[in-house]
C-alpha cells in the first residue's frame, strides 16, 4: 500500500498517509491542527520476499535490485562502457 509523506505548512507537524490510490483532500487535513498539508517527494522502496533477501545474504550478493538492460549497463545507454 503506498504512504505518503506530509508536512503541515501552518504547524510544520509531520505525519503519513496510507492509501490505496490517490490521496484524497480529507487525508490532507493536519492531525494536530486541521490545516491542509502539503506532500513531500520521497523516494519509495520496492518490496522484496524474505526469501529472496536471505538467500542475498547467505550467498554474499547484494540485496539490491540487478540495474535494468535499458539503463546505463557497462555501455547499454551509449556512453561506451565505463
Amino acid at each position: 500500500m503506498p504512504t505518503y509523506d506530509l508536512r503541515c505548512g501552518a504547524c510544520g507537524t509531520g505525519f503519513e498517509v496510507f492509501r490505496q490510490g490517490f490521496l484524497r483532500d480529507d487525508d490532507r487535513a493536519c492531525p494536530s491542527c486541521g490545516e491542509p498539508a502539503e506532500q513531500l517527494f520521497t523516494g519509495f522502496v520496492a518490496a522484496r520476499s524474505s526469501t529472496q533477501m536471505a538467500g542475498a545474504v547467505a550467498s554474499g550478493t547484494s540485496a539490491a535490485p540487478a540495474p535494468s538492460s535499458g539503463g546505463c549497463g557497462h555501455g547499454g545507454c551509449g556512453c561506451g562502457g565505463h
